[in-house]
């Protein structure tokens, strides 16, 4: 490595988890939160004989370190921004977690640099003015020729469905419930699979994330008609792998893919659209064959300790109606695949950080009269502790602590980045003065619960579940 760094804190994440190979063990540390990250590499830019540098992830991971490059910027103190960033074709698209990294640090720093991750090794910051931002386009996609259309209105989309024949419907979520909207095309009859943020979860007709990846896989439907923002379904990653003929209505007009075609709709005006319905008419009636709730049942009486387990008791906790708020990473996806009831779940997908989780939860909770359930992983929960002494009297916040960011497990990473620990939220709950438990059959009546899943049974549970 060409850098000549004092030290690189390295924050944990999936997109800037190849730089790791480029970087020297001696020189690492490695970090939950951006913001303290950054904060301490500008430290120790301050006494330090060589430059410092923050590594992150992308998405809102670039704009936690944003403070830090400002003080830099003002201080002329030797800090680098080091971030993991999305191909080229996906920026300006509104792809998962992915925003424009170098409108962020604009008015910051003094050098911008933009290079591909084959080229980091060679990378120099001689003659580079600091603090300097260092993006990293990390392309894990496939080249491809499909071309990106955008459709002003319904009168082309007849065309599609001439084309593809067994479409899977992807509803994810908008700014508002799509519960209406799913409820109407649940009627029509056709499959679909409705994410747990669309208000609709309880009607889909396709039942796991893991049912989809398998009919992906094994081209059980030959295209994708998106209604919402962007997806969380991995097989919506996974189309940028192996494209398939992609339809997508969003109110944003973001195709949330490097191709596939647009039409700038929310559900609402589907919903009062003749034209939509009577395309959907058109369509010959097919079914998708699934076992996977089976498969589910089966590994969870097996593994009754597991972290998906505890979200299936979690459900038998709620009642229809009950709101929910739920964390990223592992907790939003384990929340979908257990949930049987009609709730209203809210969460922040827009670009999908963990960061400011539990702010956002207190924040909806003061908006309204009605019990909010919170649920965060360990990891989300520390970014964000000094939230804790602001929990409003109609917010439970529920801990799944699995011991550090498992996500990253699921994910076959290199294990350092789990940041694996054995801490709990008893003494800190109790600092803040809020009532705790660590009992399940305190649901709803402590502020803090806090869970314990079985690490072991989770990682034996997810190898066998196999997605």
């Amino acid at each position: 490595m060409k850098l000549h760094l004092e030290k690189i804190y390295f924050c944990t994440g999936a997109r800037n988890h190849d730089l790791l190979k480029f970087f020297p063990e001696n020189l690492l540390s490695f970090e939950y939160d951006e913001r303290v990250a950054s904060f301490k590499a500008l430290g120790l830019a301050k006494i330090a004989p060589h430059p410092v540098a923050v590594c992150t992830t992308s998405g809102t991971a670039v704009a936690e370190c944003v403070s830090a490059m400002l003080e830099a910027h003002y201080s002329e103190l030797p800090l680098v921004l080091i971030t993991g960033d999305r191909p080229k074709k996906l920026h300006g698209t509104g792809s998962p977690q992915t925003i424009e990294h170098e409108a962020l640090t604009r008015s910051c720093r003094g050098s911008y640099i933009e290079v591909d991750l084959r080229d980091l090794p060679e990378l120099s910051l001689e003659g580079a003015k600091f603090p300097v931002h260092v993006n990293v386009l990390v392309d894990d996609t496939v080249a491809h020729d499909l071309p990106l259309t955008f459709h002003p209105n319904l009168d082309s989309v007849a065309a599609f469905f001439e084309r593809v024949k067994k479409p899977l419907f992807l509803f994810s979520h908008e700014r508002r419930s799509m519960a209406s909207f799913v409820e109407k095309f649940a009627a029509t009859g056709l499959p679909f699979y409705a994410e747990t943020l669309s208000g609709g979860r309880e009607r889909s007709t396709l039942k796991t994330e893991k049912h989809l990846v398998e009919l992906f896989h094994s081209g059980g439907f030959d295209g994708v008609v998106r209604v919402g923002h962007t997806p969380l379904s991995k097989v919506w990653r996974l189309l940028e792998k192996r494209p398939l003929p992609v339809l997508s209505f969003d109110s944003r007009n973001l195709p949330a893919l490097s191709f596939g075609e647009v039409v700038p709709m929310s559900s609402d005006a589907l919903l009062e659209s003749p034209g939509f319905w009577d395309v959907l008419r058109s369509i010959p009636s097919y079914t998708f064959s699934d076992q996977t709730l089976e498969s589910l049942e089966a590994l969870t009486a097996r593994y009754p300790r597991s972290e998906v387990a505890h979200f299936q008791k979690l459900q038998e906790r709620f009642s229809d109606g009950d709101s929910v708020y739920v964390g990223n990473s592992l907790v939003v996806r384990f929340f979908e695949l257990t949930q049987t009831k009609r709730l209203s779940v809210f969460g922040n997908r827009g670009v999908n950080g963990i960061d400011g989780q539990l702010a956002s939860a207190i924040g909806l909770a003061t908006g309204t009269t009605k019990r909010i359930t919170c649920i965060l992983g360990d990891v989300t929960t520390f970014y964000d502790l000094s939230s804790l002494r602001d929990l409003p009297s109609n917010l439970n916040l529920i801990i799944m602590n699995n011991r550090g960011g498992r996500i990253f497990d699921l994910l076959n990473l290199d294990k350092r980045i789990v940041l694996e620990h054995t801490n709990d939220f008893r003494a800190i709950a109790q600092g803040f003065g809020l009532s705790y438990s660590n009992d399940m059959n305190d649901f709803g009546q402590v502020q803090v619960l806090e869970l314990f899943p079985d690490g072991d049974e989770g990682k034996r549970f997810l190898k066998e579940w196999g997605q």
